[in-house]
């Protein structure tokens, strides 16, 4: 919630500045996210000096990783084309009062200048693409995920996954999505025992958002 509520916060500073609400959610990952996750890990390992924070920190090997996160994002495309008819129709049903103001646009139908654009990017790429895939994955896959109750038995993965959707409280629309993506990376961070293939994949499917805002500031004529 404290994520979310950042976002919300941030959107006004956004719009002021001529940026689309895409930036809100690099800065709060820039402001937030980053400091809140790596702080709560800090804490941890202050009160269990004798217990890793991060469980799940076995390094394989390149190829493995590799492979691993290409498995991981090919499952993500595959949800996000599965399920696009359900979150379309959530989104104008269920989500039909959510306003669009609130809504993370990038700013590629136009009407932003090239200038704002690219510092969207900017913070695209800094806040969510290269802090929060590194401190969601540490906290929620590596933290949390082997901390899960032991009396969830084999549901823990999928109640960690429903959690990790409902995070982003931003587009609660993409929650089948985001369970159906995600599903696969927590059993392949599980069999691992790293958190690693799950980086790599979260930095790729992240960096697509920046791809998208420099394919509209870098187009022809």
């Amino acid at each position: 919630m404290v994520v979310g509520a950042a976002y919300l916060a941030l959107i006004p500073a956004a719009r002021a500045l001529g940026l689309p609400s895409a930036a809100a959610i690099g800065a709060q990952a820039i402001l937030v996210t980053g400091p809140l996750m790596i702080g709560i890990l800090m804490v941890s390992r202050r009160r269990r000096p004798g217990e890793p924070t991060i469980a799940l920190r076995r390094v394989p090997t390149v190829a493995a990783t590799l492979g691993w996160a290409a498995v991981i994002i090919c499952a993500a495309a595959a949800a996000f084309v599965l399920t696009r008819p359900l979150t379309a129709w959530l989104e104008r049903t269920l989500f039909q009062a959510w306003p669009d103001a609130w809504k993370p646009q990038l700013g590629t139908a136009g009407g932003y200048s090239d200038s704002a654009l690219l510092w969207t990017a900017a913070l695209v790429l800094v806040g969510s693409v290269l802090i929060a895939p590194v401190v969601e994955e540490a906290y929620f896959r590596g933290f949390l995920l082997p901390r899960m109750p032991a009396r969830l038995g084999r549901t823990a993965p999928l109640a960690h996954v429903v959690l990790f959707a409902f995070y982003h409280v931003w587009t609660l629309w993409l929650t089948p999505t985001r369970i159906l993506a995600v599903l696969p990376l927590t059993y392949i961070t599980l069999r691992t025992r790293s958190i690693l293939p799950a980086v790599v994949a979260h930095i790729v499917l992240n960096l697509i958002d920046v791809v998208v805002i420099m394919a509209v500031v870098i187009r022809p004529g």
